[in-house]
């Protein structure tokens, strides 16, 4: 069979700080070069591309485009215009297709988390992501969520076709997300950093449930025999200031040992969670949760919500609890702590579960997509 030309937007893979669409982009384009060697592929982006990236196979090249921003929506529109060559299928791994775009799109939409906190944005922002959302549902040949449940959030909010939409999960980078080795366990820690804790990852805000998390925290230092620190990786987010409100009101001996690091990158990251005793993810709203399958490859076992996409991904690999129920939080984690056999129970079920998950799995669907819409 001939091979085709994908091109694919690779705005946000290249972009330095990544959060989960970002890594998204990334993992997937890596994934597809190790996968793919008959098509070719032409990678759209506004800055060269660093590490893993930078050294793609030859079927893959980029074209580098330097623009100062709306770069999906006016940059690659006008290279979809008058650019050649012309792709037969244009992969977009976010929801913002282009506003001038080839006729054949196949766009990821990840979750539709500002209809359901529109809170968290501004009116200009809930406009702009509500017509992205809009025209890329209307303008796509094929849609790709990253769970059953984004599908049937869809499907509620928009007159589509559910055979439009292809459910396929991410995957996890097996190399990096293992049970941590002897050395590793003797290791220093990045950002000073010493266990025993309990770890979360995630913008630091109310969507995350953080003011939640606290307070679950807080329950659980009641227990004089936990000593655990509670360690926070991410950026401050929409109602940070309610959850340093929250952090400050916690009793000396307890607010010490909550850390809050910031940005982590992908160096320090793995390291960090293979190391907890527990990864909390108590989160409101997730279209996927990729902490929660790094975690549970990594032989740590997960204290997640039982909200949304989470139970799907989770399975029998987490313990779920009702984010709105701090109690009910602290008594899974204490759980967890001191109940040796059930520990070792979850951390098999979680390993187990995530073998189920793999990027080249998901980039074997996304090419079957690609390729079904490009021949079409």
């Amino acid at each position: 069979m001939v091979g085709m030309l994908i091109g694919i937007d690779a705005s946000r893979a290249v972009k330095r700080f990544k959060t989960g669409t970002e890594y998204y982009s990334q993992e997937i384009i890596k994934a597809l070069a190790q996968l793919d060697e008959q098509n070719e592929y032409i990678l759209y982006a506004p800055t060269e591309p660093q590490g893993s990236l930078a050294n793609l196979p030859k079927n893959f090249r980029w074209k580098i485009m330097p623009f100062p921003r709306l770069w999906s929506q006016v940059r690659l529109s006008a290279e979809l215009v008058r650019g050649k060559p012309t792709p037969d299928v244009i992969f977009e791994p976010a929801h913002t297709i282009p506003i001038v775009h080839h006729r054949k799109m196949v766009v990821t939409i990840h979750d539709l988390g500002f209809v359901h906190f529109g809170e968290l944005y501004t009116p200009l922002e809930r406009l702009y992501h509500n017509f992205s959302l809009n025209y890329s549902a209307k303008h796509a040949a094929k849609i790709i969520t990253p769970s059953n449940y984004t599908k049937r959030d869809l499907i509620r909010h928009l007159p589509i076709d559910p055979r439009k939409i292809s459910v396929i999960y991410h995957g996890f980078d097996k190399e990096k997300f293992r049970p941590a080795t002897e050395k590793e366990r003797e290791m220093a820690l990045p950002h000073g950093i010493t266990p025993p804790y309990i770890f979360f990852v995630g913008r630091l805000e109310l969507k995350k449930n953080v003011d939640g998390m606290i307070e679950a925290y807080r329950l659980l230092r009641e227990e004089k025999s936990v000593a655990h620190k509670l360690v926070l990786a991410g950026r401050p987010g929409w109602g940070y200031e309610k959850i340093k409100e929250k952090i400050n009101a916690l009793p000396d001996e307890v607010r010490k040992d909550v850390i809050e690091l910031g940005y982590v990158g992908e160096r320090d990251y793995p390291i960090l969670l293979k190391r907890a005793d527990i990864l909390f993810f108590p989160s409101w709203f997730e279209g996927f949760g990729l902490p929660v399958l790094e975690a549970m490859a990594a032989g740590v076992p997960v204290v997640a919500s039982s909200q949304t996409s989470l139970p799907e991904i989770a399975g029998n690999g987490a313990i779920l609890a009702k984010p709105s129920k701090p109690l009910e939080m602290a008594a899974a984690l204490s759980k967890l702590l001191h109940k040796s056999d059930f520990r070792k129970s979850q951390i098999l079920k979680g390993r187990v579960r995530a073998n189920s998950f793999s990027w080249r799995r998901a980039a074997k669907e996304t090419l079957a997509v690609l390729e079904e819409v490009g021949r079409s």
